[in-house]
């Protein structure tokens, strides 16, 4: 029952997490502007440098060790204070680093200063001791509140391009005042463990082991707004940001489909039945491609108007940006099956890490190369060939358990169907006034098409809904 619980609170959490910026970017992107919105991504892909460094790998590893010991009091208060400590000294340090760059920059100090109450929110962070007691209904209620009231007052306090400070200074307190709230639950939760019983630096070098691969992956999603800003400008990177955002919406649905697989995986492989674990994972593979290949062409279909539909005159420079990095979709889609679900489910952490390296470098590299000559689409273009890069390096590292074919089975099919269906929707996208009513049309039409084309073809992903209506009949 705890566990259909923290599903609950959790789930509807990310549901929120989804809906909320389709409220609040529109308004945003609007009364900032791209220049506004652009300097808030680069100074936040900035700071979030030194917030990363100063969290160290301390919330992966911290839910992990007080779920171990969350029935002894004792155990779990020491582990907790040892890592709050480990995490006091790495923010502090993080600080002073923070300071140094901030006094070296010339520009936009009084933004990276405010972007800066985020190593405070980090350094008061103890969600990951309620996850590790499996207290998700602490967290999810802090969370969503929070949220609720942010974006409350950011429709009431935000009016002009000049409010741009007085925007940062809202998010980044909100996370901090809603670290804070949680404090006051602890104190029947732990006791007081004397200082000179604590054994901080046992638990630096495991910290540091997770720290590795987490690290990676974050910087690898913030360096191309880090190096459109100081290579291009600060409104490409905003630009970026607009069109990052709303692809990162699309595949939080795919993820999310994904997630459902995971336990099930993991209680394949601890229980050693590793030919049923491949089997769910080529299913989830169909599942994801079918969708992904149907959300490309929806954002192909309609990006040309979309983008200043959505986020407002100005932003007509971040459709062709959508169209292209919607290709990221179906790349993301078997990153998230081989590599979130399979390789850290058998335990395969090495190549996962690999692999979050390997694209990083790749990103870096071609970032320098296409940034100078495309600006922001050369971003895009970085960014869709990383992650093409990640999930074929991930393909190859399970070379011995998946063939080529097996991954790509029906993806012929897929494609047939999107682009059909993609090709059509664009067509009666630029024949039809731009509204949400006529969105609506237009994404049902496009999606009977898609849905008439794979039931026809007979593609992989029917069998699966079949095989599902038989077991739940069963």
């Amino acid at each position: 029952m705890k566990l259909l619980k923290n599903m609950f609170y959790n789930t509807s959490y990310q549901l929120l997490t989804l809906l909320l910026p389709l409220v609040t970017v529109p308004y945003v992107s609007r009364v900032l502007s791209p220049q506004g919105i652009g300097i808030n991504a680069y100074t936040s892909s900035i700071v979030m440098y030194f917030t990363l460094f100063g969290a160290l790998g301390i919330s992966l590893y911290g839910n992990r060790e007080i779920a171990f010991v969350q029935s002894n009091k004792y155990k779990r208060s020491k582990i907790f204070w040892e890592l709050v400590v480990l995490k006091l000294a790495s923010v502090s340090i993080a600080t002073l680093l923070f300071f140094g760059f901030v006094l070296l920059t010339n520009e936009w100090q009084i933004f990276y200063l405010i972007q800066g109450i985020n190593l405070l929110a980090t350094a008061t962070d103890i969600s990951w001791y309620f996850i590790g007691v499996e207290d998700f209904k602490i967290i999810v209620i802090r969370n969503t509140i929070v949220k609720l009231i942010t974006v409350v007052l950011t429709f009431l306090v935000v009016k002009t391009p000049d409010d741009l400070a007085l925007y940062m200074f809202l998010i980044a307190f909100a996370s901090l005042l809603g670290n804070l709230t949680v404090w006051h639950h602890l104190k029947h939760e732990i006791i007081k463990i004397p200082f000179n019983r604590l054994d901080v630096l046992v638990h630096l070098r495991p910290t540091l082991m997770l720290f590795l691969p987490q690290i990676t992956m974050q910087i690898y999603l913030s360096l191309n707004k880090s190096m459109l800003g100081a290579m291009d400008s600060v409104v490409s990177a905003g630009y970026f940001d607009q069109s990052d955002k709303i692809i990162r919406i699309l595949f939080t649905i795919v993820s999310a489909i994904g997630g459902v697989f995971l336990p099930r995986l993991s209680s394949l492989f601890s229980a050693g039945k590793e030919k049923q674990a491949k089997a769910l994972l080529l299913k989830l593979v169909d599942l994801s491609n079918a969708i992904s290949m149907l959300m490309i062409a929806g954002v192909v279909g309609v990006s040309s108007t979309f983008a200043v539909f959505f986020f407002g005159k100005g932003y007509e420079a971040v459709g062709p940006l959508m169209a292209v990095e919607s290709l990221m979709i179906i790349c993301i889609s078997y990153g998230n099956a081989l590599g979130t679900q399979y390789l850290l489910a058998s335990r395969r952490t090495k190549a996962y890490t690999m692999s979050a390296v390997i694209g990083l470098v790749a990103n870096v590299v071609l970032n320098i190369l296409l940034i100078p000559i495309l600006g922001a689409m050369g971003a895009i273009i970085s960014t869709v060939i990383t992650e093409f890069i990640v999930s074929l390096y991930q393909a190859i590292s399970l070379r011995d358990v998946f063939t080529f074919k097996e991954l790509t089975r029906g993806m012929l099919r897929y494609l047939i169907a999107a682009t059909l269906s993609g090709a059509v929707l664009y067509y009666i996208n630029t024949q039809m006034s731009v509204s949400l009513v006529n969105y609506v049309i237009q994404s049902l039409v496009a999606v009977t098409i898609y849905v008439g084309i794979v039931f026809i073809t007979k593609a992989p992903v029917i069998q699966l809904f079949r095989d599902f209506r038989k077991e739940h009949r069963t």
